[in-house]
């Protein structure tokens, strides 16, 4: 080998190594191994659209977290977290876990129209909005508070799915 080729094939060596050794911006705490992994809620057999899934680590010391929101057939593709980085996907184990739905109701009023509302008017949207949301929220209340949800949800090893069905307002099954 002549001595431009030594040379260019050490300094390409040589720059592999560097932009692979620099590459990772994967932060500490993130878990090393994500397997695919989604939740299913529905209502009565039906999909439900918009439930935020949250699944909590035992490990007091964990930084990640894990959440998504359940597409139009009440699929939720879990996605693993640490400030802004982030992958599809769960690392095993048991989770605690919590529910929050949030339907959106469609207003009567356009932006401006609301922007033209007293106080007494507002309320009174404000209230009858409510009084929607409260009839299409579907996931028990329980299941949104982390201290009073009783959602365990194990992550198998090899990944999976985990089908909540909600029969009521107060009573699911998992």
């Amino acid at each position: 080998m002549n001595y431009h080729i030594k040379k260019f094939v050490c300094l390409f060596a040589l720059g592999l190594i560097a932009i692979g050794g620099c590459s990772s911006n994967i932060p500490d705490g993130f878990p090393t191994k994500l397997v695919k992994f989604s939740v299913t809620i529905q209502h009565d057999g039906k999909p439900i659209e918009g439930v935020a899934v949250w699944l909590y680590s035992d490990d007091a010391d964990a930084k990640y977290h894990v959440n998504a929101t359940t597409n139009a057939d009440g699929i939720a593709l879990m996605k693993t977290s640490i400030n802004s980085y982030s992958k599809t996907g769960s690392p095993s184990g048991t989770f605690k876990g919590t529910l929050m739905h949030r339907p959106k109701v469609p207003s009567d009023l356009t932006k401006e129209e609301w922007q033209k509302l007293n106080e007494e008017e507002s309320e009174k949207q404000v209230k009858k909005i409510s009084a929607e949301v409260a009839k299409m929220k579907l996931v028990p209340a329980i299941c949104e508070n982390l201290a009073t949800s009783p959602l365990k949800i194990t992550v198998p090893e090899n990944g999976g799915n985990v089908a909540i069905e909600i029969t009521d307002p107060k009573t699911f099954t998992q």
